[in-house]
């Protein structure tokens, strides 16, 4: 499922807001064949990334949708080392903010909001594979804590929405990035008040 570009931030109701992480957006996959661990354009990371196929070789039957993150010593994203093809550096971590399906259970049918509660479940205790977590509502709050952090942004999705895939950006996910929005000469964010 691809999100849409747009360009300012926005409070909504019935909205997720997720920070975004700056990596490699991947799809996991585990059955009884294995695991594959793959690139929206269908590229294999299962060798590039041994320690995130080994966590999700743990879970049972499992699809699981997510951006794959090098973090330096202080939990910031690097994504010059993921593009480096030498020694990796950094901690491999998955950030996972999607299931498409559990056990037999096809789920992107499902509303998010279900499928993010189950995610959550599955994924407790795990220091790799990364339960990406929200605030509901309050997307300027959460664009102006990206913009602290100096991470890449915000994604915004609808809490009802069903998991689509295909190339094309849908309006039930949203994105916001940080430099974008920099660009435009909105230097200075407040949660309530955008400054020139």
């Amino acid at each position: 499922m691809v999100a849409r570009l747009v360009g300012e931030p926005f409070d909504r109701e019935g909205w997720f807001f997720e920070l975004k992480w700056d990596g490699f957006r991947a799809i996991a996959e585990k059955d009884k064949q294995g695991v594959r661990l793959y690139s929206r354009n269908q590229n294999d990371f299962k060798k590039r990334f041994p320690v995130i196929a080994q966590a999700v070789s743990a879970l049972d039957n499992v699809i699981l949708d997510g951006e794959i993150v090098a973090l330096d010593e202080h939990g910031h994203p690097r994504f010059e080392w993921l593009v480096n093809r030498g020694p990796q550096k950094g901690v491999m971590v998955f950030y996972v903010f999607d299931l498409l399906r559990l056990g037999d259970k096809d789920l992107r049918s499902e509303p998010l909001s279900r499928r993010k509660s189950l995610l959550q479940k599955l994924l407790r205790k795990n220091d790799t594979l990364r339960y990406v977590d929200h605030i509901t509502t309050e997307g300027l709050a959460m664009f102006a804590g990206a913009l602290a952090l100096g991470l890449e942004g915000v994604v915004a999705k609808d809490a009802k929405s069903p998991y689509l895939e295909g190339p094309r950006p849908t309006g039930h996910w949203l994105k916001i990035k940080s430099k974008d929005y920099q660009r435009q000469g909105k230097i200075e964010f407040h949660p309530r008040k955008i400054t020139r």
